[in-house]
């Protein structure tokens, strides 16, 4: 099976050490929300940051509920602090 990509930025991308992660998902992982928790349990130090992230793919934001990008490519979004 083809691995899920997650584009990393911000403070996902220093605690991960990369801009980018790929982590390996079976056939039950047909969601947003089941990949991030493959991510999670694959890549425990970014666990933390990703309740809080907005998930992108393509220009389109897309909720947890929505099923997994036919791409397999997730763009994870921090929250943005500043004035």
């Amino acid at each position: 099976m083809k691995p899920i990509v997650f584009e990393l930025f911000a403070n996902l991308e220093r605690l991960a050490g990369a801009n980018e992660c790929r982590v390996d998902a079976g056939e039950e992982t047909v969601t947003v929300a089941d990949a991030l928790a493959v991510l999670a349990e694959q890549r425990p130090e970014l666990a933390g940051s990703l309740e809080r992230c907005a998930c992108v793919s393509g220009d389109t934001i897309v909720r947890r509920a929505d099923p997994l990008p036919a791409d397999r490519r997730i763009a994870l979004l921090p929250p943005v602090a500043g004035g």
